[in-house]
């Protein structure tokens, strides 16, 4: 059994990329300092007493809560509240939510559930009619609510479980997609563009890896689900993300080199990089266009056929 790089104590990861083995403690300190270090960094949680945390209930949304309530127990100005958006995906969704149910139970945080079913449609029934990539629809959709739910509750931010592989993966998409300003919209803490309407987003996990990720679920005894969703290998990220590891395996470091990349040009883009943000004509949510896209696709569904009733809430 190989020992950790900093005590005699077994090791349960090796970092290629720092040549460097951690036990689970020494792990965990380096997680939680760089989560602590990203937030301190980007101001994620100054001036702001009403924290949001979207979780899922996979690995990483609940360690990002596990690991917030660990670095935030004791400041008693700030409230973490725990959202969770169910997208209507039986025998996977369902799975999470408990994860993600047992999780707030635990940490005694506050937890919402909001539904697809209330706001949209049910990713389950959407997938039965002619559609495009459903991971499209999913993440539209899934915005649209989250930000409602922001609002209900009076959050000043909103925390996003995207860790350094998700942000290098859709940064390596809005290039592929010749998008490159989208990542104005992408940033570690809300976007260039604001408006009352939009609460901003925020990305602790912004500089773990997702195999660090794992493993600090793993040994702290963190209750997630690691199903995969069912509509998953339609998606675009599958092919991109097989890329960026086969080249994280050849170049250890390939991510943080490409993650550094993507903050110098964010550091670069002017202020009035980003569309303006106005209220969609339809459902007066913020949108980039007249008509939001949560609206569009739901319009564009309905026209090819699709036989479920309108959204009930805000349509």
């Amino acid at each position: 059994m190989a020992i950790c790089s900093f005590c005699n104590r077994n090791a349960i990861l090796y970092q290629p990329y720092s040549c460097k083995l951690f036990c689970g403690k020494h792990l965990s300190d380096l997680t939680e300092k760089r989560v602590g270090s990203t937030m301190r960094k980007y101001g994620m949680v100054r001036n702001r007493s009403r924290i949001g945390v979207a979780v899922s209930g996979g690995k990483d949304s609940t360690t990002m809560l596990y690991i917030m309530h660990r670095l935030l127990r004791k400041d008693r100005s700030r409230t973490l509240i725990a959202i969770t958006v169910d997208e209507g995906l039986r025998g996977y969704r369902d799975k999470s939510i408990r994860c993600a149910r047992a999780l707030c139970s635990k940490l005694g945080v506050e937890h919402h559930i909001y539904r697809f079913s209330e706001y949209a449609v049910k990713m389950d029934t959407l997938m039965r009619h002619p559609k495009p990539d459903p991971c499209t629809y999913c993440g539209v959709f899934r915005r649209w609510v989250l930000n409602l739910a922001a609002r209900e509750h009076g959050l000043d931010a909103i925390a996003i479980g995207h860790n350094l592989d998700d942000v290098v993966q859709t940064f390596q998409m809005n290039i592929m997609r010749n998008e490159p300003l989208r990542i104005a919209r992408y940033t570690p803490n809300g976007g260039i563009a604001t408006c009352d309407e939009f609460v901003p987003r925020i990305r602790p996990l912004l500089t773990v890896p997702e195999r660090e990720v794992m493993a600090y679920a793993l040994h702290n005894g963190i209750p997630f689900h690691n199903g995969e969703c069912p509509y998953a290998g339609l998606a675009l990220r599958n092919p991109v993300r097989e890329f960026i590891n086969s080249m994280e395996a050849k170049y250890p470091g390939t991510k943080f080199r490409m993650l550094n990349t993507y903050l110098s040009l964010i550091d670069r883009l002017p202020a009035g990089a980003a569309q303006p943000i106005r209220k969609c004509k339809l459902c007066s949510e913020p949108s980039s266009s007249e008509t939001c896209k949560r609206c569009e696709l739901l319009s564009y569904a309905k026209c090819k056929g699709a036989k479920w009733s309108v959204a009930k809430k805000n349509a």
